[in-house]
């Protein structure tokens, strides 16, 4: 440990020189190479000086080639006479490009109209000049038509195609006499090809630009024979510069003509400062080993003590240890501020023992107060409770006994509709005993009405017979009076005859009108009968249901005088939790049978715990398990208890936990913590 802290603050330190040498770099890199950027700078703008002059050069060669052959009488007569065979032949298109670098000779009017020339084709002679340039307006500002024999106005002009140098003159005789006949223009194309010849000549590579280097070196403004170039110079990357010169061109925009170099001196200057930069940085590294050997032995002799003492204090925790340093010097002071500091400590530590001591007995005494005053009101409360209980019991009690008249009741009134529904079912069977005995007589009774027909028929016969038995006794006479008196019978007793079987019939006719109406009568009386019996039925089952609704009833009033009889024990299970708790919300598991069951903590005491868990925990009251516990300050506590508590909710399952075996250490921690809660709510 000693080793470890003299180490390290070595690389931080080490860390802190380099930093300082890097930042040095850092700045002479600035300084040094910022000086040789600038002399770059200049170098590269001494560049396009070689540019601007070979572009000077080449306009010069231009313009004395045009000033000799403006002032000549061929050139003359072939621009006012617009004789383009002739103005070829003087000047070939071929050898013109080929001996003078000439790619183009125009002659045009004074209005500044093509008359004669052109620039040189790929084949021989000349093509027409690209619409853009064949414009009267543009060429009439090419030259001065005003202006004397052999005078120049040259420029560069844009195109579609490459850029043009172009030299203009007025075409006079050869004497310089007289008026001139128009104009006569001589151009060269300003090409990749003649700008990689430039190039060569003045030893820097240049080319056509779309765009201006970046403008972060030096910018300058030359004057030439082609007006003010433009110069700015800017790095490309860390290993090139760039150049661009911007050339005025004659109504149109500028051309950029740009050139990419290296940059030895750049590269000089940098491989340079890197290794004053690593002989720098070795150095360093030596002076500050070198320096941190002697200052470390040194340090080491002098806190050496101070060290010692601060390990010793913080691995024993004793803080009578003192560093009794006879340094004069700070190391020395600062010993003596460390023993002061740990007297302060020490009395400090012994204020806060005693402090606690009184706390916690305070605690003590205010829980004590506390629970004699929970006491007496819980005895107040269960007085009252008690009173009210005994009250409701007697009550509850009336009711119980009036649920068994009522269901007495319901029981004699279930038999007497039982009694009421057997007499109704005889009657009904005698009833319809009857009506079969009434439709037999009816049969029997139809019967009979067909043998009184057949009488009354016979009768009927009878009396004809003794009519004519008449009739023929009188047509006799005497012979016949015996006959007729027979005859006379026979005709009263057919008469007779009719006259009963009439009576029959009357009676007959009488017993089926009082079968008839014993039937309706039996039928009315089988009606109300099935009416009574659908009645009696329907009583029966409502005094079955009444006596179910009473059963019910009795369960619920047997289960509320149970809570009832529960809640006067509140006050004896409340008593029994005589030592202090506090709440807790901390997860706990439980050991039980081999498994591990996981639980929440809700409140904590010496005597037991509170805990809920899910419904499903496989734990009932009177087992005997062992719970992990954890609070703050130390590893878990593992606890033997036995269930004493066991209530399942909806989706939960409460459980009271009695611990059964607490080691004196777990019991103070539990003490501690519930004391220290109980003080802090309060």
């Amino acid at each position: 440990m000693k080793s470890g802290r003299l180490h390290a603050g070595t690389p931080l330190a080490g860390l802190v020189v380099l930093l300082v040498v890097a930042l040095g770099f850092l700045a002479q890199r600035q300084i040094t190479v910022s000086a040789f950027d600038r002399i770059e700078a200049d170098e590269v703008a001494q560049d396009a000086q070689r540019i601007r002059i070979a572009l000077d050069y080449e306009i010069r060669l231009l313009a004395d080639y045009g000033a000799t052959n403006s002032i000549w009488d061929g050139s003359f007569t072939d621009v006012r006479t617009a004789d383009r065979a002739a103005f070829e032949e003087d000047f070939p298109p071929r050898d013109v490009q080929r001996i003078y670098g000439v790619d183009g000779v125009v002659g045009t009017g004074p209005d500044g109209r093509p008359r004669v020339g052109g620039l040189a084709g790929p084949q021989a002679g000349f093509v027409p000049l690209p619409a853009e340039l064949a414009r009267p307006e543009l060429l009439r500002q090419l030259f001065d038509i005003d202006g004397g024999a052999g005078a120049a106005r040259c420029g560069v002009v844009r195109t579609t195609g490459s850029p043009l140098l172009y030299c203009g003159f007025a075409s006079h005789r050869g004497d310089g006499g007289g008026a001139p006949a128009g104009g006569l223009i001589y151009f060269k194309t300003l090409g990749t090809a003649r700008l990689a010849m430039l190039g060569e000549q003045i030893g820097l590579p240049v080319e056509l630009a779309d765009h201006a280097a970046p403008a972060n070196g030096r910018s300058l403004v030359l004057s030439g024979r082609l007006g003010e170039l433009k110069v700015t110079t800017g790095t490309v990357d860390e290993d090139r510069i760039g150049l661009s010169v911007t050339v005025p061109t004659t109504a149109g925009p500028p051309i950029l003509i740009g050139a990419v170099r290296e940059r030895p001196i750049h590269a000089t200057a940098t491989a340079t400062l890197r290794t004053v930069f690593l002989l720098t940085a070795a150095a360093a590294v030596l002076l500050f080993g070198a320096v941190l050997v002697l200052v470390r032995r040194g340090v080491r002799r002098r806190v050496g003590p101070l060290l010692r003492t601060a390990e010793a204090v913080i691995t024993s925790g004793d803080r009578s240890l003192r560093v009794r340093s006879d340094d004069r010097g700070e190391i020395g002071a600062l010993g003596r501020a460390i023993d002061t500091m740990l007297e302060t400590i020490a009395g400090q530590d012994t204020e806060l023992e005693r402090a606690a001591t009184a706390r916690e007995e305070q605690l003590r005494a205010a829980y004590v107060e506390r629970r004699l005053n929970e006491q007496q009101a819980r005895r107040r409360a269960q007085e009252m409770i008690n009173s009210s209980i005994a009250t409701i019991m007697d009550e509850l009690q009336v009711v119980v006994d009036k649920t068994g008249e009522v269901r007495g009741t319901a029981g004699t009134i279930d038999e007497q509709v039982g009694v009421t529904d057997t007499v109704a079912h005889r009657v009904v069977e005698q009833a319809h005993r009857a009506n079969g005995a009434i439709e037999q007589l009816e049969e029997s009774l139809h019967k009979v009405d067909g043998i009184a027909h057949i009488i009354s028929n016979v009768a009927a016969q009878t009396h004809l017979l003794a009519l004519n038995a008449t009739i023929e006794a009188v047509h006799a006479g005497e012979a016949g009076q015996g006959f007729a008196v027979v005859a006379g019978e026979v005709k009263d007793l057919a008469a007779a005859t009719t006259r009963s079987t009439e009576e029959i019939t009357a009676i007959i006719r009488s017993l089926e009108d009082n079968a008839t109406a014993v039937t309706g009568a039996l039928a009315a009386m089988s009606g109300g009968i099935g009416s009574l019996d659908e009645a009696t039925s329907q009583v029966g089952m409502m005094t079955r249901r009444q006596h179910t609704s009473v059963d019910l009833l009795n369960e619920y009033l047997e289960r509320a005088i149970g809570r009832i009889s529960a809640m006067a024990r509140l006050s004896e299970q409340l008593e029994r939790r005589d030592s202090p708790r506090a709440a807790i919300s901390a997860k706990a598991w439980i050991r039980a049978a081999g498994h591990r069951h996981p639980a929440q903590l809700l409140d904590l005491s010496a005597a037991g715990a509170h805990l809920s868990g899910s419904r499903g925990i496989p734990l009932t009251t009177g087992d005997h398990v062992e719970i992990d516990i954890p609070l703050e300050g130390g590893a878990p506590m593992k606890l033997k208890a036995e269930i004493v508590h066991h209530m399942t909710r909806e989706d939960t399952a409460e459980l009271g936990l009695r611990f059964t075996e607490v080691p004196p250490a777990a019991a103070g921690r539990i003490r501690h913590y519930v004391m220290g809660t109980l003080a802090g709510r309060d």
